[in-house]
């Protein structure tokens, strides 16, 4: 049998410089080259369910611009449904400019923009998903209050719940109560 999986999480552009070496303050340098790519934890986690062979849904928001478009391109692309991706008007699409230097260092400055705008109103239209679905995953890139209102409707549903409490954060009360299990890597361990 085949797992449905649905991802409430981030959709954000990722674009990586490649330099020598990080900048001094107040230093301006050149890349040696520039890569657009789709990324967010939310998308990452669901393109990995999908590629493992998962029927695999999305639940974010993206802003009206470019970048929007090109992360429900991206998730189509590896056979993700689309169809609960909200379009925020007021806000820009989640972006990351990625440093990264030639010793494999980097240093990641994340713009949340519409992944952080989304709210708990968004999840009416998405309880028939949540309730047909096998596993819900979530992580920290969105509010932490629609996660926890999703995962009430999963369990009045019976679906397991996975956290992914990262980037690490106070986790706010009660959304440990509604998640079946917790991934944390060895930095959201310890706090």
């Amino acid at each position: 049998m085949t797992n449905k999986v649905v991802v409430l999480g981030s959709l954000n552009v990722d674009t990586t410089l490649h330099i020598d070496q990080m900048p001094k303050p107040g230093e301006t340098i050149s890349a040696r080259s520039k890569t657009n790519s789709a990324g967010g934890k939310g998308a990452n986690q669901a393109v990995a369910a999908a590629r493992s062979g998962a029927i695999t849904s999305f639940i974010g928001q993206v802003g009206d611009d470019g970048n929007g478009q090109f992360m429900i391109d991206a998730l189509k692309n590896d056979r993700i449904n689309t169809d609960h991706v909200a379009v925020d008007q007021a806000h820009g699409t989640g972006s990351a400019v990625i440093l990264l230097d030639s010793q494999g260092q980097n240093s990641i400055m994340v713009y949340g923009g519409a992944n952080q705008a989304m709210e708990t109103g968004m999840l009416a239209k998405s309880e028939s998903l949540i309730e047909s679905a096998d596993i819900l995953i979530s992580e920290f890139e969105t509010p932490q209050e629609v996660t926890y209102e999703a995962f009430k409707l999963a369990k009045k549903h019976g679906v397991t719940t996975i956290l992914n409490p990262a980037p690490a954060s106070k986790i706010i009360d009660g959304l440990l109560e509604v998640t079946d299990l917790i991934v944390p890597n060895e930095t959201e361990s310890a706090t």
